[in-house]
């Protein structure tokens, strides 16, 4: 009997508008009046993943950066941080660099870059306003400041046709984890990813893996999605994706979630909105 829940956020909870429709609020709601333990596990930094966990209500901790910290947003308690020491990030910038890649490191809530080029500007827009700064010589401000980080955001060409260069992710696998969305990379530690971080949520718990249910639609909520008694990929995710899951639901533009909660959790007592 499934106990708990774990969704992703982007392409999973959020419809087209980036919001959270009112009847994915109310499905979960009804969930947790049945006991269920409810969550989210996201590539969000926390102050980007914070609001949508309150605004749903969670009540377990919450596990962003891909599984790097898990956090008890009520009571501000750091349950697990995972950081990738000032050394490795330093050898992770020096594999992207090799490959043309920029970098973009994680750091108290604010994105270090190096210098603004296209690669970097265009990752400027995509993070959170003024939540980005230039440091200069990005390795030496690093070493000097004994920084270490959740997550490294590698940043490729952002052009339609160009892809991951071969060899990437295969060199950088003997001390992280990397997944790519496009040619984009989210590097964590090794050993660090969703899978991990809803493992470390289910054994605090004491919830048997097969009765936890993960939700998501890109390639680093694959690890969750193996990870769990049941693995859900949206309607929307990449076929790849889909292939790693145990059922695939509607799109999240389709209130996908209440297919998932009426089939698997209550296909007794359906839930009506």
């Amino acid at each position: 009997m499934y106990h708990m829940l774990v969704t992703d956020i982007d392409g999973t909870l959020l419809d087209k508008d980036r919001k959270v429709p009112e009847e994915t609020k109310m499905v979960l709601q009804a969930l947790r009046k049945r006991g269920f333990i409810t969550t989210i596990a996201t590539g969000r930094p926390l102050v980007d993943a914070e609001p949508v966990a309150r605004e749903i209500n969670i009540n377990a901790p919450l596990v962003c950066y891909n599984g790097a910290l898990t956090i008890d947003i009520y009571t501000r308690h750091r349950i697990a941080e995972r950081y990738i020491p000032p050394k490795l990030i330093i050898k992770a910038i020096g594999i992207l660099r090799k490959y043309g890649y920029e970098a973009g490191v994680y750091h108290d809530e604010v994105s270090l870059v190096g210098q603004l080029n296209d690669k970097t500007k265009w990752y400027a827009g995509i993070v959170r306003k003024g939540r980005y700064k230039t440091v200069g010589d990005l390795e030496e401000y690093i070493s000097s400041k004994g920084i270490s980080s959740p997550k490294i955001y590698g940043i490729g060409e952002q052009d339609e046709d160009a892809t991951v260069p071969e060899g990437l992710v295969e060199e950088l696998s003997e001390n992280f984890e990397a997944t790519y969305e496009n040619v984009n990379l989210e590097i964590s530690l090794k050993g660090v990813n969703k899978g991990s971080g809803v493992k470390l949520l289910a054994d605090a718990f004491k919830v048997d893996r097969k009765d936890v249910i993960c939700i998501g639609d890109g390639f680093n909520d694959v690890s969750m999605l193996k990870y769990a008694g049941l693995g859900i990929a949206m309607g929307n995710a990449n076929k790849l994706i889909k292939a790693d899951a145990d059922y695939i639901t509607l799109a999240n533009t389709e209130n996908g979630l209440l297919n998932i909660v009426n089939k698997f959790v209550v296909p007794q007592e359906k839930i009506i909105l």
